[in-house]
């Protein structure tokens, strides 16, 4: 069965009405939620998980360093982050450090809700970048060396897996292009991010050609929408 993609929310805090309140206030789109209470818990979490959003209470010693080093790093640079903060003066300088919003303490589980609310179609097009759709469709790809046919074996809005007869080499950059769906050929360009010895390998996508990008929007929707209606339990 395919599945649409899970939120998943991080929040940095001790403080345990700021936990109440993020807590519920994610559980309301079945959200995946886990609480880490310093920075330095964060960003080993962070650096180990992919997560939609972070909420950041900037009590926290480190806070305001941790936004920076989020939004620098490799794995979470594009999610949503909430900073929780008592001080207004504070907004310039914690927005320039990357905070996508501002929430006032005390938060409410209604505030949160609304942030979210407003923020969803950031956090739903960045888990469409890396959430892996599985698909079985040939895919031409070509390098410098060669040309061959493949095997895809999912798909994601930021990179394809594949099954190769000639093996890839780590790091190369391909030219790639398959037919998506009724007669949408999407053609790109990507670099091998990772090789394994049973002849699969993973294809950052760098470029799509013409309007590749808004096609493959549009097909990831459709998906999750499809993921949704076979995940609801039958009445």
């Amino acid at each position: 069965m395919n599945q649409s993609p899970e939120l998943e929310f991080v929040l940095v805090s001790s403080d345990y009405a700021t936990m109440q309140a993020v807590s519920k206030g994610v559980k309301k789109f079945g959200a995946k939620f886990l609480l880490v209470p310093t920075a330095h818990e964060a960003r080993e979490s962070l650096n180990r998980r992919k997560i939609s959003g972070v909420f950041v209470d900037m009590e926290v010693p480190g806070a305001l360093g941790l936004i920076e080093s989020t939004r620098k790093g490799a794995s979470n640079n594009k999610a949503v982050i909430f900073a929780c903060l008592t001080d207004a003066r504070e907004s310039s300088l914690i927005l320039s450090a990357g905070a996508n919003f501002l929430l006032r303490k005390p938060l409410s589980e209604e505030s949160v809700t609304l942030h979210i609310t407003i923020s969803k179609d950031l956090l739903l097009r960045e888990q469409r970048r890396y959430f892996r759709h599985p698909v079985s469709l040939p895919v031409t790809l070509k390098t410098d060396e060669l040309e061959q046919q493949a095997r895809m074996t999912n798909l994601s809005g930021g990179g394809i897996a594949v099954r190769t007869v000639k093996p890839l080499k780590h790091g190369a950059v391909v030219d790639f292009a398959f037919d998506l769906s009724m007669g949408v050929q999407l053609r790109g360009k990507g670099q091998v991010a990772w090789v394994s010895s049973d002849g699969q390998a993973g294809i950052l996508m760098q470029t799509l050609r013409g309007k590749g990008n808004e096609q493959l929007d549009s097909w990831l929707a459709v998906r999750e929408q499809l993921g949704r209606k076979e995940a609801q339990p039958d009445a």
